[in-house]
């Protein structure tokens, strides 16, 4: 079981791919546009005082794959850091990140931490914080660009189409459900685990049990799965998620040893 599974769990989790078109999506006599699905995202995320004020996140989220439940704490800044630590049974048996020095991957007792040279990885660790840490309102900023896709229809409900085209040069695209807001899944084309297999495939990201802390509203269930097949990857659940925490200044260091237990 590889013990990096929460950075593809947790940051990348998503598919390819726009799905069957329908007519423009309309707000009243209107057709929507690009710059109003991104304000009413931005609304039903808590509002851009709200999302503006995030400078830093930590979750603690619970992710089963295979069979096998792991714990995981994932923490991330808007300096571009990130650090994620596994657990198996209540011990600690990955972790990696992105520090000062670049992406990085912890290989055991007797390895310590190493750069990771997987195609892709870095892309879903500072993919993956950008998401978490700012709304769509702030991404064209952040070197990201966005663009309205035709609708599609999911349960009989046509769903706008976000593609965000991130500064690393990934695509994904994002389906925002026409009541609430909220984007509601997420697909495009990757490794799914990058640093075991540089294989791509499609995966789809849904959303759901969307919750407010200190404002900012995030979905608290993410179920991954591969679109070709139908096949449940992994689901992971956040047990608890902190805006703002205060981190020790050394957190995002790869040599930073986490606690051996939970």
């Amino acid at each position: 079981m590889p013990t990096h599974l929460p950075r593809r769990a947790m940051l990348a989790m998503i598919g390819s791919g726009a799905a069957a078109a329908c007519a423009p999506l309309r707000l009243g006599r209107r057709e929507l546009t690009l710059e109003e699905v991104i304000r009413r995202n931005t609304l039903a995320r808590g509002g851009a005082a709200a999302l503006d004020r995030v400078r830093a996140l930590h979750i603690d989220v619970e992710i089963v794959e295979g069979g096998q439940t792991l714990n995981g704490h994932y923490a991330a800044n808007a300096e571009g850091l990130v650090r994620i630590d596994v657990y198996a049974a209540g011990k600690l048996v990955g972790a990696e990140g992105v520090d000062s020095k670049g992406v990085w991957i912890w290989g055991g007792e007797k390895v310590g931490a190493q750069p990771s040279v997987a195609t892709g990885a870095a892309n879903a660790l500072t993919n993956g914080a950008e998401n978490h840490l700012f709304g769509w309102n702030r991404f064209a900023e952040r070197g990201h660009k966005l663009a309205l896709m035709p609708p599609a229809v999911i349960l009989g409900r046509a769903h706008a189409v976000v593609e965000i085209r991130f500064g690393t040069g990934h695509i994904s695209y994002f389906y925002v459900d026409p009541a609430s807001g909220l984007a509601v899944r997420r697909r495009d084309e990757r490794a799914y685990h990058p640093d075991v297999s540089a294989t791509r495939q499609r995966v789809e990201t849904r959303f759901t049990e969307f919750v407010a802390v200190d404002g900012v509203t995030a979905a608290h269930l993410n179920i991954d799965i591969d679109l070709a097949t139908g096949k449940l990857l992994s689901t992971n659940r956040v047990l608890a998620r902190r805006i703002n925490p205060a981190l020790p200044s050394d957190h995002f260091d790869r040599d930073r040893r986490a606690p051996a237990t939970l």
